[in-house]
């Protein structure tokens, strides 16, 4: 099979168009182009990190792509956060997740979710960990330095 690369690659995800740098599409027998299971997968982490590195608050969007990255369920994220199931619900109303604290904490659920394993038990520099903002900025570019993501950037409108 015969392989396609296209540079800066306009992709929909979490509500948002992101540039993709490379994007590698298989070219079938019958020429029809298809994107593999694995470039999804790379794609999707990168704009997981983009997202949990922001100093943005999450729209719902963004926390139902989280939820399907991770594979997790919106139990799972009222659990986690020690809130009622229908909080979560009821946060789908108004299209994102109040307030910065909650959006701080689960910005660190899903990036370590997602790459605290492969990070393993590396130091973070104190001057780091004193804030959610300068720890998920951290966590971004040490997800990147250790290639388990690459770098994504957000399209403008």
């Amino acid at each position: 099979m015969k392989t396609l690369t296209k540079k800066d690659y306009p992709y929909q995800a979490a509500g948002r168009t992101w540039s993709v740098r490379q994007l590698h599409l298989i070219i079938l027998p019958d020429k029809t182009v298809v994107l593999p299971e694995d470039e999804i997968n790379r794609i999707h982490r990168a704009i997981a990190n983009e997202l949990c590195g922001s100093a943005e608050t999450l729209s719902m969007d963004e926390l139902e792509f989280l939820c399907d990255v991770t594979d997790a369920s919106f139990a799972e994220v009222a659990d986690y956060l020690g809130i009622h199931r229908s909080t979560v619900t009821r946060w789908r109303k108004i299209g994102k997740v109040p307030g910065q604290v909650m959006s701080g904490a689960l910005k660190k659920w899903f990036w370590c979710r997602l790459f605290g394993r492969d990070v393993g038990d590396r130091s973070v520099p104190l001057t780091q960990a004193m804030n959610d903002d300068a720890f998920l900025s951290f966590a971004r570019q040490e997800a990147i330095d250790q290639h388990l993501a690459e770098r994504i950037e957000r399209m403008t409108a």
